[in-house]
C-alpha cells in the first residue's frame, strides 16, 4: 500500500475507535499483531480488543483527535489527544465522573492493509493523575 493509503487506513480505526469499536478488529488488525507498550508484555490481537473495549467502557465518550499523521513506506506515525469522560472502572479506580484529557503517539506498521505492529507511548501517567491516582 502506499502511504497516503495507510494514513487513511489509520484514519479510519482511530473513526473506529470514536465510534466506540461498533463491531469486528477484522477489517484493521491483522490476525498475526504484534503490539508494544512500555513496561507492558506484547499485546496480540485478542489482547488489543480486550483492553479498548475495556477503555470504552471506562470512558464511553471517549474521542481521539488526530494532532499529526505522518507515512513513509508501511509506517504511519499518530499523535493524538484523547479526552473523555471517567463512567466506568478504570484500573481498580470506580467512575468518577471527571474529564480526562492526555496524549499519544503510537507508530504503526501497515502489512497488505491492516495494522501489523505498533509501538505506543500513551501518557498513562497523566490520565491516572487526573482520576485521582498517586504515584507510587
Amino acid at each position: 500500500m502506499e502511504p497516503d493509503q495507510n494514513k487513511e487506513l489509520i484514519r479510519r480505526w482511530i473513526g473506529f475507535a470514536n465510534a466506540g469499536f461498533p463491531g469486528a478488529f477484522d477489517d484493521f488488525i491483522a490476525s498475526d499483531y504484534v503490539g508494544h507498550l512500555p513496561g507492558v508484555p506484547n499485546q496480540d490481537r485478542t489482547e488489543l480488543e480486550r483492553l479498548e473495549r475495556t477503555f470504552v467502557k471506562a470512558f464511553p465518550d471517549s474521542q481521539h483527535s488526530i494532532e499529526d499523521i505522518i507515512a513513509e513506506g508501511n509506517r504511519v506515525v499518530l499523535r493524538v489527544i484523547s479526552r473523555g469522560t471517567h463512567r466506568g472502572e478504570f484500573e481498580g479506580i470506580a467512575a468518577t465522573g471527571g474529564r480526562v484529557e492526555f496524549t499519544g503517539m503510537v507508530i504503526y506498521r501497515i502489512s497488505s492493509g491492516r495494522i501489523a505492529e505498533s509501538w505506543g507511548e500513551i501518557d498513562f501517567a497523566r490520565l491516572m493523575r487526573q482520576l485521582g491516582a498517586r504515584a507510587g
